[in-house]
């Protein structure tokens, strides 16, 4: 750990780095939690589609940042997580529209404080509804919203698996095809965070925009490069800053492929690039899709 021992010495000291760990939990399953857009999930499908999508991931991290101080560099973070989620596509008017529900789960280890837990996480559901969704063209428009409930375990355990508060997530994501082999996705996205129900601390908005270029190398297979940035969601607690705001930049690079007509793979790699505020996170991610 950098933090001279002064500091961390310090009542404030302690409960920003509490914060900051928990905070780096929420960031590092974020996925999951945080309905981050792979490539290609804006693409609107035909109504009576399902999805059935089961995700693994793997982050590490060992180096904390504060106000883009690096405060520790040896927390040895590695989670195991896992979501299961469901979409179904139907019709909504003369809209497509998919109602889906998503729930997170996984185990967590912290070799810093020799700790470990595991369960379930917070419950999410919500969906998108597309104003264009054109698959012909290859150029689609969602608009999507999501809620977190507060209903995953371990909510007080510093690396929590639930965050213990509401929170409500909008994202706008657009499709469009570039030529045969190229195509991009552009999301942004907003989420609005309540109380934490337990310490009443409050929480900013949080700001992100994700950036997918796929290229294609066959109609089953694509390859793609991602950056992701976040802004935003600094935590208070009476008045005294707990967590600063975010500015983080983060890298990733999928495979994807139909196996066949309804079974697809899923692979990536994602880098934290610049982190101002929590855990610098890596790791392996991976995804399997049935379609029916």
């Amino acid at each position: 750990m950098t933090m001279p021992q002064s500091s961390f010495g310090r009542p404030r000291a302690r409960l920003r780095l509490a914060a900051l760990t928990l905070t780096g939990l929420m960031a590092a399953t974020a996925a999951h939690a945080d309905v981050r857009p792979d490539p290609g999930d804006y693409t609107g499908l035909p109504a009576g589609t399902n999805l059935l999508l089961a995700y693994a991931q793997f982050p590490r991290a060992d180096k904390v940042y504060a106000n883009g101080n690096k405060v520790v560099d040896n927390l040895d973070l590695s989670i195991n997580a896992g979501i299961l989620r469901y979409v179904h596509f139907m019709k909504l008017g003369d809209y497509i529209i998919d109602p889906q529900i998503i729930l997170p789960f996984g185990s967590q280890k912290i070799g810093l404080s020799d700790s470990k837990s595991s369960g379930i996480g917070d419950l999410i559901f919500g969906g998108t509804l597309w104003t264009i969704a054109d698959l012909a063209r290859g150029e689609h428009l969602g608009w999507s919203v999501f809620f977190t409930a507060p209903t995953g375990g371990d909510k007080n355990q510093g690396f929590a698996l639930s965050n213990n508060r509401w929170a409500t997530d909008l994202q706008v994501g657009y499709i469009r095809k570039l030529s045969n082999n190229w195509t991009i996705d552009l999301i942004g996205e907003t989420e609005f965070y309540q109380d934490q129900r337990d310490t009443k601390s409050q929480k900013d908005p949080l700001l992100q925009a994700h950036g997918h270029l796929r290229y294609h190398l066959s109609d089953a297979t694509y390859l793609a490069a991602t950056y992701r940035h976040a802004w935003g969601a600094k935590e208070t607690l009476n008045g005294a800053e707990i967590a600063g705001a975010k500015n983080n930049g983060t890298a990733m690079l999928t495979w994807a492929s139909f196996v066949d007509k309804q079974w697809q793979v899923q692979l990536q790699y994602v880098r934290d690039l610049k982190v101002e505020e929590g855990p610098k996170v890596s790791g392996l991610q991976a995804r399997l899709l049935y379609v029916y």
